[in-house]
């Protein structure tokens, strides 16, 4: 009978954990910004509503404290801002709480990347 040999996954080195932070990053500001240009209005998106549509996008494997983290690194560096005043959303329905928004310095940093490599990763 063969014996099965049970692989913990292998961490990741901490230039992995680096280049996958900044695709997290990355993504984040891009729905920030995504959704600043489609709604017209700039309501934010919920840590929630960011991990639903980063995990049916780009980052399918992300988890919501991954979400959680990119955003306070956003709005740490001034790329994001926080929106806690508690609104109505009629887009949405109900009242929204926390909310993030991309900030002017959130968009020229993406401006900065398509400049460089002529795309948005």
């Amino acid at each position: 009978m063969p014996i099965l040999e049970i692989v913990a996954p292998m961490a990741l080195s901490p230039i992995e954990e680096a280049l996958e932070l900044r695709e997290e990053l990355l993504a984040v500001l891009k729905q920030l910004n995504r959704s600043e240009n489609e709604l017209g209005v700039n309501t934010g998106l919920e840590v929630d509503e960011l991990h639903h549509l980063l995990g049916h996008g780009s980052l399918p494997g992300v988890s919501a404290p991954d979400v959680a983290r990119a955003v306070q690194v956003l709005v740490g560096n001034g790329y994001a801002r926080c929106l806690d005043t508690p609104e109505y959303s009629w887009e949405r329905g109900r009242v929204v709480e926390t909310r993030y928004t991309i900030t002017s310095q959130g968009k020229a940093y993406l401006w900065s990347r398509l400049q460089r490599t002529a795309r948005i990763d």
